[in-house]
């Protein structure tokens, strides 16, 4: 409800992917609102003006400068400023719980709950806040719809983040060093991603052939590859790029190939194949056709 006799002139953006909402939100007046139970995780920080947020005995402050994270399950009140406006990353709960599963490689024994303050001073939290942007910003300015790879793998990394920059329950083991995969399962997992390249890579699929927990993978590929699984994902599909345009049909275009290879920034995709390459994609296939 409205605090004050002011004018509410609220505005509110909703963009929902899959498991993950971006919001933005805009209110003239002061607003004071109480949610009784969460049915989401959520990061709820401002981009304008200020607010407040009370979770059990905790009272936040949300500022440019500082966020809230609300836990599922319980009941939060909020309190907004005059002009306050806002952004809100909120996570399906079920697809939290799945990828902490997959990075911890065991069942989560009590439930998942956050510490009800981010700071954005230390540097996961505000490197997850500046993917938040991004990916705002790319669904936003993109002039043809997101392809399903990219949004699907970027989204993971959105849920990943979630739950190593904001504190919680699980924080001390899933910073605990993670056990050392053997090399043939690096290999394995090379194997899959060459096979599978087209389709979203999840740290659950790559746990699951590996038989051991994300972050195993992850570590193993880090020492003895030097790269993340997602890198070498990466690496093959830029491959498979320049093989498209090193043999062209008649339609074929650098925009039509970014795409069929996963890449909705076609600058990204430009810096990241010349970078493989030695030469910008538009060139391989100016040279292919002559």
């Amino acid at each position: 409800m409205a605090a004050s006799a002011d004018k509410l002139d609220a505005l509110a953006c909703r963009c929902e992917i899959r498991d993950v909402t971006l919001t933005y939100g805009r209110h003239g007046a002061k607003i004071e609102i109480g949610i009784p139970e969460l049915d989401v995780y959520s990061l709820l920080f401002g981009w304008k003006g200020h607010a407040h947020a009370s979770r059990s005995r905790s009272e936040i402050a949300i500022t440019p400068h500082s966020a809230f994270v609300a836990s599922a399950g319980e009941p939060v009140r909020l309190r907004y400023e005059s002009n306050f406006e806002q952004l809100i990353l909120s996570v399906r709960p079920s697809a939290l719980v799945s990828k902490l599963e997959a990075m911890l490689d065991d069942s989560p024994t009590h439930r998942l709950t956050f510490s009800p303050a981010a700071d954005f001073r230390r540097p996961a939290v505000e490197n997850l806040r500046r993917q938040f942007v991004f990916l705002l910003h790319e669904i936003d300015s993109s002039e043809s719809a997101f392809h399903p790879v990219a949004l699907a793998e970027f989204e993971q990394t959105l849920l990943v983040s979630f739950l190593l920059a904001n504190d919680n329950n699980y924080s001390v083991k899933l910073n605990r060093r993670a056990p050392a995969a053997a090399p043939w399962q690096v290999r394995r997992i090379e194997s899959y991603i060459e096979a599978n390249w087209d389709q979203p890579m999840t740290i659950e699929s790559l746990a699951l052939v590996a038989g051991v927990s994300a972050r195993a993978v992850f570590h193993a590929f880090r020492k003895s590859r030097g790269y993340s699984p997602m890198d070498f994902a990466k690496r093959v599909r830029l491959g498979k790029a320049r093989d498209m345009l090193l043999r062209p049909q008649q339609s074929t275009s650098v925009t039509s190939v970014a795409l069929t290879c996963g890449f909705n920034n076609l600058g990204h995709f430009a810096i990241y194949y010349q970078k493989a390459f030695g030469e910008p994609p538009s060139t391989t296939l100016r040279g292919a056709r002559a």
